[in-house]
């Protein structure tokens, strides 16, 4: 969203206005947040913010959210970036496994949501006489009658491992958290705005959810599973996540990065949020956090700039990706950041004292010389390739805070928090897919068996508390056999397995018996 000035808000009362098929709402008691159907987050089609916070006010923290991604093949650039609703780059649907083209955007503009609640109702009752399976368990994206779409999309679990969904005998969705949304999308259908026009052939497919635990409330989580569908081997792949910060009343925030954090954030940049949609002296904070991967670079821009602008060709994109201003010239941690000395280059944006390469700095966006205002900000994360037909997964959180005092040290603690749920929860949480991982045996009896079968490129065995135990080694002649190096140690209990497949990461539960 290229905001120049102060952003007005849109009142509204009904859901009705966005239109249930192709948007949704994630909400729990705390925030409400918007779901459009090609991925885009916290913002209506009319550009106006929908991220209530709390839940029962017309307060907005974020404006708008969307992914930027650029991929190299030799010496050119393919890429795509998502700044507001109204220039998409990426679209509803997924795309064709046969022709590689993109599946109609009109037919798949669809988001699906759903509660815990529901799932709950649903194992309870659906043997009983006369139960009617609910919209939402019903239509979940697992399956469709769409010619060469990709059988498997949304995951399930399989009640009665017939291997299709059918909820009607037991089959429910599977997802994280208490509320979520499922959306298809790729960056195939419509116009590049790019001169060069070169698509990545990329179909993402989004889980945004959020919890009711009261630790969990001002947190909006979201898995990607990114998907290589065009025939390019890309070395490297950059994903970005840009952010458009409403905070209240958006003419007077700030931003900042922190890098160990892996975090990209807006803050007020006052002692008073005004106005009726203000937050007041409770001062708001938000940021984006890559859970899963280390911050490659981060960047936010003045649009209409020269240096500080948007990206408008795909050389500037690929400059703004690698840490760059989008002419090309290097990021300095000092005033504006596009001038100083050579040992004050960096690759992120404000990002105080936690970029090791400049830490004698505290760079940061108060002493920018730009006034307090809007603001946005994009983190970036690096793969070193991306292969046609290949996986990746990226798991994000949107942190929502507010404080009397040091709203920033309010936001870092609270992100500390998260940080640590993730490791010792999400990262092995088991989203079951349905093409679901067979481990066997299962139990695992140490002593009596020796192999774990799986189909799997390499496997880890993880703990209850997120903790790696060690890599599985595979057999030497069998590629689905997979050995525990010392499992004599190995005490009884439930432990996970973590696999690298051909169709992503996949998890399972696995039972280890032991008379250590």
């Amino acid at each position: 969203m290229k905001r120049l000035g102060v952003h007005i808000c849109l009142v509204v009362n009904s859901l009705v206005v966005f239109g249930q098929a192709d948007s949704g709402v994630v909400n729990n008691k705390t925030l409400q947040a918007l779901v459009q159907a090609n991925g885009t987050l916290f913002s209506q089609k009319n550009d106006q913010a929908f991220s209530r916070f709390p839940t029962n006010s017309q307060k907005n923290m974020l404006a708008y959210s969307g992914s930027w991604m650029l991929g190299m093949v030799n010496d050119k650039i393919y890429a795509n970036r998502n700044i507001d609703v109204s220039e998409p780059q990426v679209w509803p649907g997924p795309i064709d496994t046969v022709t590689r083209l993109p599946k109609d955007a009109i037919d798949w503009a669809k988001v699906w949501t759903i509660n815990r609640s529901q799932v709950d109702e649903h194992k309870l009752r659906f043997k009983e006489a006369g139960y009617e399976v609910p919209d939402e368990i019903k239509q979940w994206p697992s399956s469709h009658d769409d010619d060469n779409v990709n059988a498997f999309l949304a995951p399930f679990i399989d009640w009665n491992k017939n291997g299709i969904y059918d909820p009607e005998n037991g089959d429910y969705p599977s997802f994280l958290g208490d509320h979520a949304a499922y959306f298809i999308a790729n960056d195939l259908y419509g116009e590049n705005v790019f001169p060069e026009a070169n698509k990545l052939g990329v179909e993402l497919q989004g889980l945004v959810y959020a919890f009711d635990a009261a630790s969990l409330t001002n947190t909006l989580f979201v898995k990607l599973f990114l998907i290589n569908r065009s025939e390019n081997d890309y070395e490297p792949f950059y994903f970005g996540q840009y952010v458009d910060y409403q905070l209240g009343n958006d003419s007077d925030n700030y931003t900042s990065t922190d890098v160990n954090r892996r975090l990209v954030y807006g803050y007020n940049g006052d002692s008073d949020d005004e106005g009726p949609l203000g937050y007041g002296n409770k001062l708001p904070a938000a940021g984006c956090v890559f859970l899963s991967q280390s911050l490659e670079s981060s960047c936010a821009f003045q649009n209409g700039e020269e240096h500080r602008g948007y990206p408008e060709t795909e050389s500037e994109m690929l400059s703004v990706m690698e840490g760059k201003w989008r002419s090309g010239t290097s990021k300095y941690a000092s005033g504006m950041g596009l001038s100083g000395a050579s040992e004050l280059e960096t690759k992120f944006i404000y990002p105080k004292k936690t970029d090791a390469n400049v830490q004698s700095e505290n760079w940061g966006d108060e002493g920018s010389g730009d006034d307090p205002g809007v603001r946005n900000g994009l983190g970036v994360i690096k793969f070193d390739n991306f292969k046609a037909g290949k996986y990746k997964q990226i798991d994000l959180a949107f942190v929502l805070t507010q404080s009397e005092k040091d709203v920033e040290e309010n936001l870092l603690t609270e992100v500390d928090a998260i940080h640590q749920y993730y490791r010792s929860t999400l990262s092995v949480s088991e989203v079951v897919n349905n093409l679901h991982l067979d481990v066997y045996p299962n139990p695992f009896v140490v002593g009596k068996d020796r192999w774990l079968n799986m189909n799997a490129l390499e496997a880890d065995l993880w703990d209850l508390n997120g903790k790696k135990v060690t890599r599985l080694v595979r057999h030497k002649t069998d590629d689905k056999k997979f050995e525990i190096p010392c499992n004599e140690k190995l005490v009884s209990g439930i432990y996970y397995i973590k696999a690298v497949t051909d169709i992503g990461i996949l998890n399972r539960k696995v039972i280890v018996v032991s008379d250590r």
